[in-house]
């Protein structure tokens, strides 16, 4: 096509999300699987990001940002930059730089949903602390949390929810939500928001931030291999939200009296920070459950948001602040050092579920579900809820259970061979084509679990397997299989 930058052309490869509403594409994806009935109408929380098309939401996001990003001086190179949100297997969120200088981001559609779970989980342990028309009170009760090392809870419930998303996307290959009574909102309803309604949009920001930074930045290397370039990208994408951030809240708080313009940049700052976490973890999280190998396109989380921690409240923020005031200051050293622990004692609860969630290995204990309030769930369906839970137990158990349970189908053989580590003969006994099996074994290119499903599934069609069995034993042979891969640690 005339005029086409390469980005463009590279954007065709992707199976792009349309644009319906996100909240629509999540029912059509649940009512495939069975978890829901077709007629069955609900809207996630945020309407103005789940009622419109995911596409739409992060091109208007990608708009903001690139004027902030023109304001910091670095918006020269935006122009010629595609982004897109696509349903894929092996992408979370990624930048692609290309020769003639055009670049392209690729969203995954599982993003979204999953960071509305940690903003959800926030949102319900911070409520307690700030349900009270008093100034004070939720600063003295903070500050009580952080003590205990309390601020988010308990991560099983977290994980739990999580690892809701991540068997979905394993057995099924699609995005799906889980919500509560509390979350799950009418067709009709634009206006109610939470804490986790403000936490979604800055998280979504500081993701796609994230990507554009590396464009503007005219970085080469990929985010794993390159900590510094993985810091760059993420102070500007902070600082581009921020910049945003601050804007919608001194609109939102231009009515309310005794409100310092200041308070709200600080507040917008801090909370900009707190999303930050929460993306860097979404994208871990995405990445550690679904690949088999070569997931990792971003340093680990942990290391991101300590080095994004200390670049925004670290010593020499206060020393920057007190140059230029000319003397010490109690009390924003006071505030800075507040932060800092409220942001690593975040990180280390929202960590502790994410790590739990996502680790699908063979040296882990059966995953505890303990922690679902399944009670309090309203979509999905119980009866899925309980078949996902059943499923992650099932694939839970060491080779020679999986091994049995593959016994008196067509897979067994092949699962003998699997078994004794032999998975090339695995996959060929399994009738996979034996160029797809070549593909699977190459350890240059990137492998999606389900991906591995989708190869077995295929392939035993050709001998009678249908229903349930179609369904549930090229998930378990996956299973098998992949702990005989490459896996990066």
């Amino acid at each position: 096509m005339t005029g086409e930058s390469m980005a463009q052309a590279a954007a065709r490869n992707f199976l792009q999300v349309g644009k319906e509403s996100y909240s629509s594409y999540l029912r059509k994806n649940m009512s495939e699987i069975g978890a829901l009935s077709s007629d069955q109408t609900w809207r996630l929380p945020f309407p103005e990001l789940f009622g419109e098309s995911l596409s739409e939401v992060l091109d208007a996001a990608a708009a903001d940002l690139a004027s902030a990003l023109t304001t910091l001086g670095r918006g020269d190179r935006l122009a010629r930059l595609v982004v897109i949100a696509a349903r894929s297997q092996w992408v979370s969120a990624q930048y692609a730089p290309y020769g003639d200088g055009s670049g392209l981001v690729v969203v995954s559609d599982s993003l979204a949903g999953l960071c509305t779970s940690y903003c959800q989980h926030l949102s319900w342990e911070l409520a307690p602390i700030f349900d009270t028309t008093s100034f004070l009170k939720p600063l003295l009760r903070l500050a009580v949390a952080l003590c205990k090392g309390t601020l988010v809870g308990d991560p099983a419930r977290l994980a739990s929810v999580l690892r809701y998303h991540h068997v979905n996307r394993r057995a099924h290959g699609v995005a799906t939500a889980l919500l509560t009574q509390q979350e799950r909102r009418s067709e009709n309803d634009h206006e109610h928001h939470s804490e986790a309604d403000l936490f979604l949009l800055m998280t979504i920001r500081f993701l796609l931030g994230h990507e554009m930074a590396h464009h503007a930045l005219a970085h080469h290397a990929e985010c794993s291999q390159s900590p510094e370039q993985e810091s760059q990208a993420d102070f500007l994408a902070l600082r581009a939200g921020n910049l945003v951030n601050a804007d919608v809240m001194k609109k939102h708080a231009s009515d309310i009296p005794f409100v310092r313009e200041q308070w709200m940049e600080d507040a917008g700052e801090f909370y900009g920070l707190v999303s930050a976490v929460i993306g860097m973890l979404a994208v871990q999280s995405l990445e550690e459950a679904l690949m088999v190998r070569r997931g990792r396109t971003h340093r680990p989380a942990r290391e991101r948001a300590a080095r994004l921690i200390e670049q925004s409240l670290g010593d020499a923020r206060i020393h920057e602040h007190e140059r230029a005031l000319g003397h010490r200051d109690a009390r924003f050293r006071r505030r800075i050092e507040s932060e800092r622990n409220a942001l690593q004692s975040l990180t280390r609860s929202l960590a502790a579920a994410t790590d739990k969630a996502a680790d699908f290995s063979a040296r882990r204990a059966n995953f505890d579900w303990a922690g679902l309030p399944i009670a309090q769930v309203v979509v999905p369906g119980e009866n899925h809820l309980r078949e996902v839970v059943r499923l992650d137990g099932l694939l839970s158990q060491p080779d020679a259970s999986l091994t049995a349970a593959l016994a008196h189908s067509p897979l067994h053989d092949g699962a003998l061979y699997a078994l004794a580590g032999n998975t090339r003969q695995a996959m060929r006994a399994w009738k996979v084509p034996d160029a797809t099996t070549r593909t699977v074994h190459d350890e240059t290119t990137a492998l999606a679990f389900y991906t591995l499903v989708h190869f077995i599934r295929t392939a035993s069609k050709t001998y009678g397997l249908s229903g349930k069995d179609l369904h549930e034993l090229p998930i378990v042979a996956a299973t098998l299989i992949s702990r005989r891969l490459t896996h990066e640690e």
